[in-house]
């Protein structure tokens, strides 16, 4: 990977949580490389945006897999992008990024082994040939370096699902394709009285979308990453091996009390947390942590450390669990400007006093201008149908874990594990990432029908065997966080599909870094339907664009409609021109655009596209998955523009193929970083797009 560092400009900026410090150096690598610094996590930045590609249901149905299954009313059963030739694309992204996480299940009912006929190839920077070619089930079993463990686990070490997680960055382009993957044949994996020509496959795919200049090393068969390795086989001790001196400590805690643990001034970082105090304590004392007087934390150790009393196995996560020898740990790093307080807080609850046995690590290292404040927001709710909220709010951040204890109000059921995450960035209706159920998230599959783990970055430490108990897992997101501009809402669907709901209770803790000053805020926008606006904005259709009136939904729940003029065309390119103000940096170009051309699974919704401004190639919009029943999309992309520039000529110029042979557009967007003066004029935040429910 790209290790090679620049030097950053000295200045002082406000920070969020009030402080002007001085801006450190901050290193040039990838944002996924977080296993370079502690302060790496911290970054929110404005430039890089992590998405999903799954195989969820594309018009709200109940079964999230690809390929025809034995079920009815999957309407559109095969989630692949496309089909070339032989080969099914599952993924198709232009421009510098990296998948950094990779889940798969296959099976019937229960896990199975992957049908070793399978090949999948990773197409990088538009070669011809593909970088790798391997069978898919070698990409998880550990025997093809660097695919070997900790980076990956199989469906045993996962409790049902296949994960990698070693990054697989490309500087130009990646295309993932999968070969003999669709029903046919034999597949030696199928269970007994299966169909034996299934092959159904689950998928999940998340991947940085970086800014088009992102100096990024392209992935090359064989290359390893040891310092990503090395961080992940950490459970317990710091995974950034920085030898802190500790502050250790022992005291008594009595019930309804708050005991102080330590505080520090700053600017500075806490660095690590370590508590041994009785399990049977564990929902009973609290930890609480101010930061610049901000109490962003006061959360249950037994939420906090993902550990409950219940637990079948104690969390063990690089950033927080419970160790071998019974001490809680946290190493998630945490700027404060000021000052911190580390505080325990029992509760009238507590039977008797316990002994509280601490360590503490701080740092004073130099803290960037662009860290996020830490928190940790504990939700307890419950919801018959819908969707629950699990995290929500306005500003920048980047949600960097979740745990979180599941049941249902309606015994007897384990339906409510079918629920899809859904996570709605920075305004827009179309969600960015859209899972196919809460075992899935959380890296397992069939309600984690290979019982309890507790791995470095996901586990599962209690497991419902019946739909009369809990089910209870953690996930931490390091190298592919949910980051936000200006606004987050993650949701979880109660129950299979909205038709099919089940009545379903989290109580989750989300793990993240945050500002309140927004980094993305919205600049400009129109519809081409409407005349003025496009007429202001110069548009100008190609000829060969078929446009009509389009009355349809969004992929949210319940859907939004949306009554637009959507234009799709199949060659030339379409041109439209937005001004911009005070030499704008870090520009976003929003597309909303009707996805329900083509046929799912065989030909693409829309053509990739590359997006010129003022005649220089400034990124590219990637190819998008038809989906005729929820017909609304919305794609973003960063855009690398000169500075200075103030008129914004551009031009979408499709990359059409037989299977990708159209390009869809409805309403720009341009969205860019805050800018004092739009603000000083009362300015509202990101314009919204007309829409009706």
């Amino acid at each position: 990977m790209n290790s090679a560092r620049a030097q950053s400009l000295l200045r002082g900026i406000l920070l969020a949580f009030g402080l002007a410090i001085t801006r450190a150096s901050n290193a040039q690598v990838p944002a996924w490389e977080i296993w370079q610094s502690p302060a790496r996590l911290a970054i929110l930045e404005s430039g890089d945006a992590v998405l999903e590609i799954s195989s969820h249901c594309l018009d709200g149905c109940r079964y999230d897999r690809s390929n025809p299954g034995g079920e009815s009313g999957n309407t559109y059963p095969e989630r692949w992008l496309y089909r070339d030739g032989g080969e099914v694309i599952v993924f198709d992204e232009p421009g510098p990024g990296a998948i950094t996480r990779l889940w798969m299940t296959t099976g019937f009912g229960v896990s199975t082994c992957i049908d070793p006929s399978i090949r999948v190839r990773f197409y990088i920077d538009g070669g011809v040939m593909p970088t790798l070619d391997i069978p898919l089930a070698t990409l998880f079993d550990g025997s093809t370096p660097p695919f070997t463990p900790p980076l990956v686990a199989s469906r045993l070490q996962s409790s049902g699902g296949y994960v990698s997680r070693v990054p697989i960055a490309y500087a130009q382009s990646l295309r993932v394709a999968l070969l003999n993957a669709e029903n046919g044949g034999s597949n030696p994996c199928q269970p007994v009285n299966a169909d034996p020509g299934q092959r159904l496959l689950w998928f999940q795919i998340h991947y940085h979308r970086a800014a088009p200049s992102t100096p990024v090393t392209s992935f090359v068969a064989g290359h390893d990453e040891p310092a990503w390795r090395s961080f992940l086989a950490h459970a317990g001790d710091d995974p950034w091996a920085g030898l802190l001196a500790s502050e250790n400590a022992v005291s008594m805690l009595a019930p309804a009390t708050t005991r102080m643990l330590a505080t520090h001034a700053g600017p500075g970082w806490l660095r690590g947390i370590r508590l041994q105090v009785p399990r049977s304590a564990y929902a009973q004392v609290s930890l609480r942590l101010v930061f610049d007087g901000d109490a962003t934390v006061e959360v249950p150790l037994a939420d906090f450390f993902a550990t409950h009393a219940s637990a079948s196995v104690a969390a063990r996560g690089v950033f927080l669990g419970e160790d071998s020898s019974g001490w809680l740990y946290a190493w998630f790093p945490m700027p404060f400007g000021q000052n911190v307080q580390v505080e325990l807080v029992s509760s009238g609850a507590l039977p008797a006093p316990v002994a509280v046995a601490s360590s503490l690590s701080f740092d004073s290292a130099p803290v960037p201008a662009d860290v996020g404040r830490f928190t940790a927001t504990l939700t307890d709710s419950c919801a018959s149908s819908g969707d629950l909220t699990l995290y929500a709010d306005r500003g920048a951040g980047k949600v960097v874990g979740i745990a979180a204890r599941y049941h249902t109000n309606a015994p007897g059921s384990r339906g409510y594990l079918e629920g899809d995450e859904r996570a709605f960035v920075d305004d827009a209706v179309a969600p960015a990432w859209y899972g196919t159920g809460i075992e899935d998230f959380f890296d397992g599959a069939f309600y984690f029908d290979r019982g309890a783990v507790a791995n470095a970055l996901s586990g599962v430490t209690e497991v419902d065997p019946d739909g009369n108990g809990m089910t209870a897992a953690y996930r931490l997101l390091p190298t592919d966080p949910l980051s936000y501009g200006s606004a987050l809402r993650l949701t979880q669907e109660a129950g299979f599909s909205a038709a099919q709901p089940v009545p379903t209770c989290a109580r989750s803790v989300v793990y993240a870094y945050h500002r309140a000053q927004p980094l993305l805020v919205g600049y400009d926008h129109f519809e081409i339907g409407d005349q003025a606006a496009a007429t202001a904005h110069a548009y100008v259709a190609p000829n060969t664009a078929q446009c009509t009136e389009l009355w349809a939904t969004f992929e949210d729940e319940p859907p939004t409609a949306r009554g637009a003029k959507a234009c799709s065309y199949s060659a030339n390119a379409s041109h439209f021109r937005f001004v911009v103000d005070n030499s704008a940096t870090s520009l976003r170009l929003r597309r909303t655009f009707d996805a329900g051309n083509g046929a799912p699974g065989t030909t693409a919704g829309s053509a990739a596209a590359q997006v010129r401004i003022n005649g220089v190639v400034a990124g590219w919009f990637p190819v998008a998955i038809a989906n005729p029943a929820r017909r609304w999309q919305q794609q973003e992309i960063a855009l690398d523009v000169a500075a200075g520039t103030s008129v914004l000529d551009i031009e979408i110029h499709p990359q059409f193929a037989p299977f990708t042979p159209l390009f869809a557009e409805s309403a720009w967007e341009l969205r860019g970083a805050w800018k004092d003066p739009i603000f000083a004029s009362s300015f509202e935040g990101v314009l919204a797009l007309p829409a009706a429910r």
